[in-house]
């Protein structure tokens, strides 16, 4: 069930939006939707930080590997 929503945009963020969705030959709805969704799949600030700090304690205690390509990553 598809219901609507109402937001107030000044006149030429309004039109790029409109620009936008026309160009990636979508509804504006469609392109809302397909925005949401890409932003729901970031990372976000946090979490990002998180991981950086994780990783740097992993690398302190012998946890990572050194490898001298993209292909010795593939391999192991």
């Amino acid at each position: 069930m598809r219901s609507v929503l109402s937001i107030s945009l000044p006149q030429k963020i309004k039109k790029e939006i409109q620009e936008r969705a026309k160009k990636s030959k979508k509804t504006v709805s469609a392109y809302f939707i397909d925005i949401f969704e890409l932003e729901k799949s970031l990372i976000s600030e946090k979490e990002l930080l998180e991981m950086a700090i994780q990783a740097e304690k992993d690398y302190k205690t012998g946890k990572t590997k050194k490898l001298e390509s993209l292909s010795d990553l593939i391999k192991k």
